[in-house]
Order: C-alpha cells, then sequence, then structure tokens
C-alpha cells in the first residue's frame, strides 16, 4: 500500500476512524437515490434532502478530500468517474428509445422540478436533473460498488468475475430498488413512469448496460487499489494459499496485517536474514612457462639492433681501420643534427649508421676523445675519408640498398625495421 504522496507503507488493520471516513463517502454516494424513493414515498421532499443532506454533506466531503487526503480517496475517484461514464454510456440507450422510439417517457426533467421547486421551468428541471443523475446517481452507484469491492478484495479476482458482480449489483439491489419504489409507493407510476413489459425490459436492459460498464472500469483501475489501506474482509485464497499465509505469519509476526495477494502478488516467504555463503577457497596461481630468449644476433647482421646514439652530446666517428683518434673532441652537439667529425675534419653529411665499424669499435673498445664510446654513426658509402684516404663506408651496396629501401617506405612515427 501506497500513501498519496508515494510513500510505502505497510496495510493497516481497519479501524473506526477509517471506517467513519469512508462510511461518510457510501453514505453521500446512497443519499441521491434514497432521496428519491423518500419524495415519492412522501417521506421527505428532494427540495429539503438536497438542501439539508446532500449539498452540505458533499460540501464536508471535497474539504477532507482537499485538506486532509487519505490513501482510499483515489479509489473512490475512480469509482466516482466510472459511475459517470456508465451512467452516460446507459443514457445513450435509454435516450434513443425515449426521444427517437417514443417507447416510454422521460422524468429525469419532473425529477429536476423536484429538486428546484414547484414553480420551476421544465428546461431548468431538465438542467437540475441530469446534473443530479450523473454527479449523484451514477457517480454515487460507482462509489458504492468500488468501495464494496475493495473490502471484498474482488481487485483480486479474474476479470470475469469483476465484471458479473458489477452486473449483479447494478441489477440488484439497484434496478431492484428502483422498480420497487415504482411499484410499491401509491404514486410511483404516476410520478416516474408506469410498469409495462416495455418499460420493465428497457430499463433492466439500460441497468445491464451500467453494470457491464462500470465492471470493466474497475477492472481497467485495478492497479488503484494498492492505494487501499484495508486488507479485505473475505480470503479468497486457494487453502493451499492460505495455509502459506498462516505459516508466514507464524514464522514472521511482523507480518500481521499485511495484504497477500496470489502468488505473483504475494511476498516472498524467505523475509528473514540469508545464510551468509562461504567465500571460495582461493586457487594457486598457475606458473608462467619459462620463455628462452633466442641467441644475440651478430654484429653487422641486418636483423640485429641498431645500437643507440648518445643521447646528450656528439658521438665520434670511428675511422676505417677501427683505431681510436687522439683526445681531440668530436663536434656536432645533436643525435639528430650534422654527424661529429673525426680528427680536425667536420663531418657535413648524413647517411646510415656505420654497423660493421661499431662491432669493430666496441671489440677492440677504443673511443673518441674522452668521451666512451656509446653508438655508433650513419656514414655514406660515397664519401672518402682525406686523413686514411680510403673510403669510410661499412655497409655492403646490398645491405645499403636495402636499408634505403626500408627507409623510404617507413610509416612516420613507426619503428624503422619490421623485423623489430
Amino acid at each position: 500500500m501506497k500513501t498519496t504522496d508515494g510513500a510505502a507503507l505497510p496495510p493497516v488493520p481497519v479501524t473506526r476512524q477509517g471506517l467513519l471516513r469512508v462510511g461518510l463517502h457510501v453514505l453521500l454516494a446512497a443519499l441521491p437515490l434514497l432521496a428519491i424513493s423518500a419524495h415519492v414515498f412522501g417521506l421527505i421532499t428532494m427540495n429539503w434532502s438536497a438542501a439539508l443532506l446532500v449539498i452540505p454533506l458533499a460540501t464536508t466531503i471535497i474539504a477532507l478530500s482537499m485538506f486532509d487526503p487519505h490513501p482510499e480517496d483515489r479509489v473512490i475517484l475512480h469509482g466516482f468517474v466510472w459511475g459517470i461514464i456508465a451512467c452516460a454510456l446507459y443514457d445513450v440507450f435509454r435516450l434513443d428509445t425515449v426521444y427517437m422510439l417514443g417507447w416510454w417517457a422521460d422524468f429525469i426533467p419532473t425529477m429536476g422540478t423536484w429538486i428546484v421547486g414547484n414553480g420551476a421551468s421544465t428546461s431548468a428541471g431538465a438542467w437540475v436533473g441530469y446534473l443530479w443523475r450523473y454527479l449523484g446517481d451514477g457517480g454515487g452507484i460507482g462509489v458504492t460498488f468500488f468501495v464494496g469491492a475493495a473490502f471484498l478484495g474482488l481487485h483480486k479476482r479474474p476479470a470475469s468475475v469483476v465484471v458479473a458482480a458489477s452486473v449483479g449489483f447494478a441489477v440488484f439491489p439497484v434496478w431492484a430498488g428502483l422498480i420497487g419504489t415504482v411499484w410499491l409507493a401509491p404514486r410511483g407510476q404516476t410520478m416516474m413512469f408506469p410498469l409495462t413489459p416495455t418499460t420493465i425490459t428497457l430499463s433492466l436492459i439500460g441497468h445491464l448496460i451500467f453494470g457491464l460498464i462500470m465492471g470493466l472500469g474497475f477492472v481497467r483501475t485495478r492497479a488503484a487499489h494498492r492505494w487501499w489501506p484495508w486488507t479485505p474482509v473475505v480470503d479468497w485464497f486457494s487453502p493451499a494459499e492460505a495455509r502459506a499465509e498462516r505459516t508466514l505469519r507464524v514464522a514472521h509476526p511482523s507480518t500481521s496485517g499485511m495484504s497477500f495477494g496470489r502468488p505473483a502478488e504475494r511476498p516472498r516467504a524467505d523475509t528473514g536474514p540469508r545464510p551468509v555463503v562461504a567465500a571460495a577457497e582461493p586457487q594457486p596461481a598457475r606458473e608462467r612457462p619459462h620463455v628462452v630468449p633466442p641467441p644475440p644476433l651478430p654484429a653487422g647482421h641486418p636483423s640485429a639492433p641498431i645500437p643507440r646514439q648518445h643521447p646528450s652530446g656528439p658521438v665520434p666517428v670511428a675511422t676505417g681501420s677501427g683505431s681510436s683518434t687522439g683526445s681531440q673532441p668530436t663536434t656536432g652537439a645533436h643525435p639528430s643534427g650534422p654527424g661529429p667529425t673525426t680528427g680536425s675534419h667536420p663531418r657535413t653529411g648524413s647517411g646510415p649508421v656505420p654497423v660493421a665499424a661499431a662491432a669493430r669499435s666496441a671489440a677492440t673498445g677504443s673511443s673518441t676523445g674522452s668521451h666512451p664510446r656509446t653508438g655508433p654513426t650513419r656514414t655514406d658509402p660515397t664519401r672518402t675519408d682525406p686523413s686514411s684516404g680510403t673510403g669510410s663506408t661499412t655497409l655492403d651496396p646490398e645491405t645499403w640498398a636495402l636499408w634505403q629501401r626500408q627507409l623510404a617506405t617507413t610509416v612516420k612515427g613507426r619503428r624503422t625495421h619490421r623485423w623489430r
């Protein structure tokens, strides 16, 4: 059950205050029909009953619903609306037989003059009479049926059962009360309509239509009964469901007073603390296979890694004979700039790294100047070293051509060699 502000609350038992509040709604719903019977029997005129009972009570209930709303007001409002809709569809059939076919007379305008007073015109009586019929009779019957169905728990029954109950309520006591008033009152047939097979049949068909529409409206809005604060007074459960409910109430006394629906709506029985499942034992970590790295490739091999250049200074270039060059420092401070020089000759070109010279220099442990040899520089195979008179190439033509092709096809930002 939920309150009007959406907060979830458990159902509560029926209380005197709650019954008084709902009793006011049912009394107001029944007064319009009872006022007609009282007027026809001569007990009290509708002018007095409307002025002293119906209008003051309706004003009080409207004020209570606005300033002190209760959860059951939503169900009552649905009943009021669907009662008006059912009465309107009933009048589609009735007015067709009255004004189109002329099978019986329309006594609603005459009833309107009873409310306004004897000196009222027929047109004023028609407006007041139909307003009384829709809001009082139709809406009142709808409220009475919806409240009774909520107390009986019909919202938990199938749609066919609900519609059958609604049609039965429209026939008895509503239609039976109308026919009884017309038949038993001394001036009933004179003031309302004569009892003939035609009028009895037409009035019965109209009430069947009214009950059908009201029952379908109840089925359509049965979800509104989740706001009904009380448990049904009739147990519609099967014996097995009743035993399960009693077992749950004994095991969990806190659920006393709660409403248990059918299996799809009933709360779970395992509402207590759930047992804690022990955590699974940790599995031992699997040992990774030992990978033996391949042996290093010999220096000068095309697939061997290129030795890195020194990142922070110039790197000397080895001569063709693999000897070091005195203590003269080399020039060319950055690896990406012009290459370093050998001796006193500046280096102006750039080319591939002399892998063979780097290997020989690393083997002999020679260095250039006072800086250790950290990596070779690339040389041009077409350049010649003036100091030695021989070419400073360190790569054979095939390797040089392979490097040139790879450098030309390398995408910027990728590695230079595909085998790396």
